[in-house]
């Protein structure tokens, strides 16, 4: 009996690190970035509300590219603590297809910006494999 429990603890033992590699590039949920201190799901939120805002009333365009730059900034500085974090891509597709919804230039230049921001960190994804409407 023993001998099962000592070779199942050294199984485990060696097992364990496997387990834990991966997650250790993901940001905690309880994490804040930016100037606003969001949490990831912060982020996840606004980018769906500012973007069904965008939908529904593109006369505040100035008032949501407002936001959408602070978002922005949280979600750089979440790629500064965790860069290799696999949902950055995501919601960076996201914040691109968000200012493309806003009709200004400023909007138009970071939309551009964040997808060749995409692009160049995280080539390997699919969200930077996505063609540029």
């Amino acid at each position: 009996m023993k001998r099962v429990l000592l070779a199942l603890v050294l199984a485990l033992s060696f097992a364990a690190p496997v387990f834990a590699g991966p997650t250790t590039n993901l940001a905690p949920a309880d994490r804040y970035f930016g100037r606003l201190k969001m949490s990831i799901l912060g982020v996840r939120n606004s980018l769906k509300d500012l973007s069904a805002r965008a939908d529904a009333h593109p006369e505040d365009a100035e008032h949501i590219f407002d936001k959408a730059v602070l978002v922005e900034d949280a979600l750089r500085d979440w790629h500064a603590h965790f860069p290799l974090d696999p949902w950055i891509p995501k919601f960076a597709y996201s914040l691109a297809q968000l200012y493309g919804k806003l009709d200004s230039d400023d909007a138009r230049v970071r939309r551009n910006d964040t997808l060749d921001w995409l692009v160049a960190t995280f080539p390997e994804s699919e969200y930077a494999m996505l063609p540029r409407d």
